[in-house]
């Protein structure tokens, strides 16, 4: 997968979290009727019945007790076994077997299960696929895209906002739907220990990743700086959301990444917010569906600020965000 880690040996036994994303145009994987609850249809149950499973499939894999099937993705906590020393983070290989080795296989044990509901309820298109691999490929059409996101969970507080995000992702998804107003504006928001005044989906402060995005317009496109910033904003996906004036060329690259990862934006907005102030036309899709957040240390100014004042208001905020984000990850 391109979006992995160039570097990093995943048969480490970490915990990772793993987002599959559904295709689209199929059946919803469950249903979210009310706060903190799914239903279980039968696709649900089959799914349930494959996870919690999986690990007797392989060896290598701990048992995946932290999951949530969401109607159109599914998170997990996965953790490859092996032999870790707290303190040195030394560690024993799983066997040799590399996480995708495990989300792959799982991917397709899923796939199975989905087709085969699908098949007894009686959908044509379901019945189609499953008789196809049972007489001819062996295999089942794919459930989800190709591409799917990880993050590395290297200490313990990362895995308990890990595990707290994906048991409230039900809650937050209901809420969302029910009282879309809470996410379109906000006056007043806490955000590392500061007050600051925000527009959009404020939830978005509380995922378990946040990454800073600070570029220099002086890095050329393709050059060293920018393709490690790209790839950072590639990595992010629906757990995750960049912070950034999202200004600078590079920037505005990232913020396209991160679109295309599935992840959020948290804008920082050096300009702050009128009674009657809106985002651009082209970001009112992304507010109204709770993906983007515009946040500033100030309220609207009574006149045009200059390009100095900005200038300066987006260099401070970008020192608070990053020493701030390095803070809370240690």
């Amino acid at each position: 997968m391109g979006i992995r880690l160039p570097d990093f040996d995943y048969t480490r036994p970490y915990y990772y979290m793993v987002t599959l994303r559904r295709l689209e145009g199929l059946t919803p994987l469950s249903a979210i009727v009310a706060p903190g609850r799914c239903e279980m249809s039968a696709i649900t149950k089959a799914f349930v019945h494959v996870i919690r499973g999986f690990h007797e499939r392989f060896a290598g894999l701990c048992p995946i007790e932290c999951f949530s099937v969401m109607p159109d993705h599914v998170h997990l906590l996965i953790k490859l076994a092996g032999e870790v020393e707290s303190k040195t983070l030394s560690f024993t290989s799983a066997g040799g077997k590399t996480l995708s080795f495990y989300v792959e296989g799982l991917k397709a044990a899923l796939s199975q299960a989905y087709w085969e509901v699908c098949a007894k309820t009686g959908e044509e298109r379901a019945k189609l696929v499953v008789e196809k691999a049972r007489g001819e490929t062996k295999s089942f059409a794919p459930v989800f895209f190709a591409d799917w996101h990880d993050w590395i969970v290297k200490c313990d507080g990362q895995l308990a906002t890990f595990t707290r995000y994906i048991r409230e992702n039900p809650a937050r998804s209901f809420l969302r739907r029910a009282h879309r107003e809470y996410f379109r504006c906000v006056n007043e928001i806490e955000f590392l220990g500061r007050k600051w005044y925000g527009y959009g989906n404020a939830a978005l402060l509380e995922l378990p990743v946040l990454e800073p995005f600070r570029c220099s317009r002086k890095w050329a496109e393709g050059g060293e700086e920018w393709n490690v910033a790209l790839a950072r904003a590639s990595r992010l996906g629906p757990g995750g959301a960049g912070v950034s004036t999202f200004m600078s060329p590079c920037e505005k690259a990232c913020g396209h990444a991160l679109g295309l990862a599935g992840g959020r934006w948290v804008v920082l907005s050096p300009e702050g917010f009128g009674e009657r102030w809106h985002p651009g036309r082209q970001y009112e899709k992304f507010c109204a569906e709770g993906r983007m957040l515009f946040i500033s240390l100030w309220p609207a100014m009574a006149r045009e600020p200059t390009k100095a004042e900005l200038y300066e208001r987006c260099h401070q905020m970008g020192d608070i965000v990053v020493e701030g984000l390095k803070e809370r990850q240690t």
